[in-house]
């Protein structure tokens, strides 16, 4: 057991050597010291130390210059670097060189206790947790959809069937689930892979811009019409056209859309020939447009034409079989992406993933496993820094407290805002400090309309 707690000191002072191992005894470790670099570097090959705690400036060589031989060869060893000086760029260099750790002397005992107590830790879970990665070796792996559920076994044969031919599809699911991924591996899955693949975000979409940005324009058409300029759909040739977010578009704006639909032809703003359009139309929302149909805000006739195949993404919650895979998947990418090397993950910390409601779903997941992994410092995704990531504040009150949501106190701001402004679109959204284009969006989200409008309509 005593291999498996093994601290090594190496500190040119004796009186901080002989103190450290007292200490660490006392807490049933095996204690080792050295007083130069050389015989530090000895007892490391030797003892093959947990924790090594390390003078920044020893007699025969620099503390940094022991880092560098050590962190490549032996990552699983924590050192905790310890200095009499406060020195910005040397305590930089040592992170970036692998330190655990980086503290001051002279030394706070708790602080130091810490940083060991929680370095075997870590050393613990290494050689306890199970490996979820099992090479490190060759490049991260491509774009791709992992999970094994029915549901998900359903989209890969749509995909496949839809590789065949150029049906419009509509793609429903919650934020964050990967509406667009799907989008994309549609058109990179059929033969006109090589073709453009387009994103119109319906959520930035200005109303009086829309037939510019979708259609292009002619120099002159309009003020600031400076050059000829082609839109999205002539933009995209044979590829595909990716409409995100298609339930965010504004009544007037979605009868455009429509047209279009119905007839594949265009004109550019101000021109006069008219053009045609081969591009898949790829739509996704994260709302039911059928509901919004029924509120009517949505064209139930644009709802049909873009629902000739439609695709549900399920959301993280209600596939947490795929979560062990996911979290596979997302490790190898993040090593990568962060030059890390976590290989295996605490169970405690694949525990507190599964448990987790995930209202963010994938796109939460990858958020957490990063922080995570950058919190772990090591080889093995801990718990802590797991925990630590989901309670973030995204996540909704309980219900008992009585608090509002952050939807319902926004709701009830603008209406405010909005009477106080008599219903004017500009003054309200000067007073609230956004655009007009984002006030109409949010009155739209929460179906909010002028009372004379109400009156009207009834």
């Amino acid at each position: 057991m005593s291999t498996m707690r093994t601290i090594l000191v190496i500190d040119d002072e004796a009186s901080i050597r002989e103190s450290l191992e007292m200490f660490l005894k006392e807490k049933g470790l095996s204690v080792h010291g050295a007083g130069d670099g050389q015989e530090g570097l000895r007892l490391w090959r030797k003892l093959h130390p947990q924790v090594v705690i390390l003078d920044i400036r020893l007699p025969d060589m620099s503390g940094l210059e022991i880092l560098s031989n050590m962190a490549p060869r032996d990552p699983e060893a924590k050192v905790i670097m310890i200095t009499a000086f406060h020195d910005m760029e040397t305590t930089i260099e040592a992170m970036r060189q692998g330190a655990y750790d980086y503290i001051h002397k002279p030394l706070d005992v708790d602080e130091l206790d810490q940083a060991v107590t929680r370095a075997l830790h870590i050393a613990d879970a290494s050689r306890k947790s199970p490996q979820v990665i099992w090479s490190e070796e060759g490049p991260a792996p491509g774009r791709r959809i992992v999970g094994h559920t029915p549901a998900m076994q359903s989209i890969f044969k749509t995909i496949g069937l839809l590789s065949r031919n150029r049906a419009t599809v509509l793609i429903e699911g919650e934020t964050g689930t990967g509406k667009e991924l799907i989008a994309r591996m549609i058109h990179e899955s059929s033969n006109l892979r090589d073709q453009p693949f387009v994103t119109v975000d319906c959520t930035t979409l200005v109303d009086n811009l829309l037939e510019s940005e979708l259609f292009g324009h002619e120099r002159g058409a309009f003020t600031g019409a400076v050059e000829t300029k082609k839109g999205r759909v002539e933009l995209a040739g044979e590829g595909t056209i990716f409409f995100d977010e298609v339930g965010d578009l504004p009544l007037n704006l979605q009868a455009k859309l429509l047209r279009f639909l119905e007839y594949r032809e265009f004109t550019r703003v101000g021109g006069s020939q008219v053009q045609r359009s081969q591009a898949r139309i790829v739509a996704a929302t994260n709302q039911s447009l059928h509901a919004l149909s029924q509120q009517g805000r949505f064209r139930q006739d644009l709802l049909y034409r873009l629902k000739v195949i439609s695709m549900r993404v399920p959301p993280l919650r209600e596939r947490s079989e795929d979560l062990p895979d996911l979290v596979q998947f997302f490790l190898v990418h993040l090593n990568h992406e962060l030059q890390a090397r976590v290989t295996r993950v605490e169970e405690e910390a694949m525990r507190a993933l599964m448990s987790h409601p995930w209202p963010g779903n994938v796109r939460e997941l990858r958020n957490v496993l990063t922080k995570g992994m950058l919190e772990s410092r090591g080889q093995v995704l801990l718990a802590e820094t797991v925990r630590a990531a989901l309670s973030s504040p995204h996540a909704e009150p309980p219900a008992q407290t009585g608090l509002r949501s952050l939807e319902q106190v926004e709701r009830e701001h603008i209406l405010e805002a909005m009477g106080q402004t008599g219903w004017n679109l500009s003054t309200a959204a000067k007073a609230l400090g956004v655009s007009r284009p984002t006030l109409r969006k949010r009155l739209r989200r929460f179906g909010l309309e002028a009372p004379e409008k109400t009156i009207a309509a009834r």
